[in-house]
């Protein structure tokens, strides 16, 4: 799977792949740890398709699709 991250404009990218959840998380805790971001929350949820993982923003998320 593919690990994405979107910006509070809408905008992704590509910032990883995984062979599982738990690797997607390992990806997403990097990038936020890189950013100096600790989250409040984590929440998830699926949609067309999509894993998404929201970790406190409000407005930016990671989200996974299949390759």
């Amino acid at each position: 799977m593919i690990v994405y991250f979107q910006n509070c404009k809408g905008e992704s990218r590509k910032i990883g792949a995984a062979a599982d959840c738990d690797k997607a998380w390992a990806i997403i805790y990097k990038f936020i740890e890189e950013h100096n971001y600790k989250p409040d929350y984590v929440r998830t949820w699926e949609e067309d398709g999509k894993h998404y993982y929201d970790v406190g923003s409000h407005t930016e998320f990671f989200y996974t699709e299949e390759e």
